[in-house]
């Protein structure tokens, strides 16, 4: 019995699994950096992110998360349209080598198909989020089969939509994501659960 159960819950694990979409390294910052991210055909989970800041290595590093349904694109200059979800924190590692994960207290679900604005502003001072795009043509847009990620404008300083509006400028660093299994999947995972519990009680 604990064996099968063990093997449903690999199941779902493997269903689940962890993935990273990476971009570039940064040539620029530092502040708070906006992205668009659309999952391709599966719903997924948005976990974590790793970043550069521009703080001394080891300084903890508050970074405010907005989110708002559809892109980001017009909704750069205030708060009016964003939804604060949560503040997380990172440890900077240096200016040029990327921080470990900063873990989202509640991971974000992007549908299938639709896009999701995210908006990462490090709030503490001398400890901004820097990006990429100076003295080039940014690259603003990576992909791959899982999900789409667009980048091209910043805002300086430690103030959510305060500063310097930038652009293009886009994300670097990694988005952590997982598959969110589809609600029959979990179901016809549960009856199969629920059958052998019932079979063994017999």
């Amino acid at each position: 019995m604990r064996k099968i159960l063990f093997a449903m819950a690999l199941g779902v694990a493997a269903l689940s699994g962890a993935q990273t979409l990476t971009t570039l390294p940064p040539n620029n910052g530092s502040g708070g950096i906006f992205l668009d991210l659309t999952p391709t055909t599966n719903t997924l989970s948005f976990n974590s992110f790793a970043t550069y800041f521009s703080g001394a290595v080891g300084l903890n590093v508050s970074v405010e998360v907005y989110t708002r349904p559809g892109s980001y694109v017009g909704f750069q200059t205030g708060a009016a349209g964003w939804t604060l979800s949560q503040t997380v924190t990172g440890v900077a590692a240096g200016t040029a080598v990327k921080s470990a994960p900063v873990v989202l207290t509640t991971p974000i679900i992007l549908s299938a198909g639709t896009t999701t604005g995210i908006y990462l502003h490090a709030i503490t001072s001398g400890g901004g989020i820097r990006y990429q795009g100076t003295g080039t043509t940014a690259t603003t847009t990576f992909s791959n089969a899982d999900l789409t990620l667009f980048s091209a404008h910043s805002r300086t300083g430690a103030i959510s939509f305060g500063g310097t509006l930038f652009t293009p400028r886009a994300f670097s660093g990694d988005i952590n994501y997982s598959a969110v299994p589809e609600p029959a999947t979990m179901a016809a995972l549960g009856l199969g659960v629920a059958a052998l519990l019932r079979r063994r009680r017999r």
